[in-house]
């Protein structure tokens, strides 16, 4: 009996230690949702997503606020000032050190970047569309992940794009789609993808880009996981990239409680493309856009459309370079000072 009760204590702490935390994964139902305001009484964004004290939203113009108090499904906010975005090409150290390596080894000698794209959410739909905001087991938010590994394997990355189904829509659905993002994982993936939609008014991300009516892309992470800071550097490279590329298209950086299974991977990103009010075609013509900023992120020549080349000198080679070049100078210019210094010097050494 004694054994068996040790058992069962040992089990209970296991499971605390390795499962995620569910209150984190709940989303509002029935078409609530929370409203997040600043010291100005401004209305600076709207989501499902569970929202606590501590989150983190880094707004389109990368302004920061910090959630300090919720009153029924409002979030007052304050400004924490202006988040600095990570260059694309900033993936790595001054000296060319991978700050990413030891999550996904096997990505680290192919010529091809891979992209592992799944979805926690199966069922999310959008209403002008899909006739419905969920259907089960086949929701239209494959088709946006699909559009999305259209698009980058014509620009020349590898892609694995997982239909697992993780239905039904409960807290519990991050855990079964861990079992998803392990397999995926096996694969060496240099970053993986879980794409879902938000369900607010349709207004919070449909925007005009390009002349076409598309919808923005939000970008989700989890603040609760070891690799929470090197996924942050990940998101703000894909939105640095937005920025320049497609501006207009990013709808921020939303940094929650909780880990959505980012503690995985460092390279790990929860993106929110569009909600279930706007149509999924508009949302499609987003997720394409936001693929178009992978390739600089990456460092992978677009040049001929529909191949892969081997990257063109890129401004992480030639800065590491340049890094290197003022490294070698300092070491003699060091050299010679010391040298000269036991030159003028040696007398009174002796």
């Amino acid at each position: 009996m004694r054994k068996f009760l040790i058992a069962i204590l040992f089990s209970l702490i296991c499971l605390s230690v390795y499962t995620p935390v569910v209150y984190a994964h709940n989303e509002l139902q029935g078409g609530r949702y929370f409203t997040l305001i600043n010291e100005k009484d401004e209305v600076i964004h709207r989501t499902a997503h569970q929202v606590s004290t501590g989150d983190i939203y880094i707004t389109a113009d990368n302004a920061r606020y910090k959630v300090v108090k919720l009153e029924g499904f409002q979030a007052f906010c304050e400004y924490e000032g202006k988040e600095k975005l990570s260059r694309p090409w900033n993936r790595k150290g001054i000296l060319g050190f991978d700050l990413f390596r030891h999550a996904v080894p096997a990505a680290q000698n192919k010529k091809q970047p891979t992209i592992a794209i799944y979805h926690t959410h199966s069922d999310e739909s959008y209403v002008p569309s899909d006739g419905k905001e969920s259907i089960r087991g086949n929701g239209g938010i494959y088709d946006v992940g699909q559009t999305l590994t259209v698009q980058l394997k014509k620009m020349g990355f590898n892609v694995v794009h997982s239909d697992n189904r993780h239905d039904p829509h409960d807290v519990n659905a991050y855990h079964r789609s861990r079992k998803t993002a392990v397999n995926l994982l096996q694969k060496g993936p240099d970053a993986i993808i879980d794409v879902h939609r938000d369900a607010v008014p349709a207004d919070v991300y449909k925007t005009n880009l390009k002349g076409e009516d598309v919808t923005k892309v939000k970008l989700v992470l989890g603040r609760q996981n070891p690799n929470m800071k090197s996924n942050l550097e990940f998101a703000k490279s894909l939105k640095a990239a937005m920025d320049k590329q497609t501006p207009g298209l990013s709808n921020g950086i939303y940094i929650g409680k909780g880990d959505y299974n980012q503690d995985l991977s460092p390279r790990s990103v929860l993106v929110e493309v569009g909600a279930h009010t706007n149509s999924k075609e508009e949302a499609q013509k987003g997720v394409a856009m936001f693929a178009q900023t992978l390739p600089e992120v990456f460092g992978v020549n677009t040049a001929a459309a529909g191949t892969r080349q081997e990257p063109a000198r890129k401004p992480l080679e030639q800065n590491n370079q340049r890094a290197g070049s003022i490294l070698i100078t300092l070491l003699l210019v060091a050299g010679l000072a010391g040298g000269a210094y036991y030159l003028i010097n040696r007398n009174t050494l002796k």
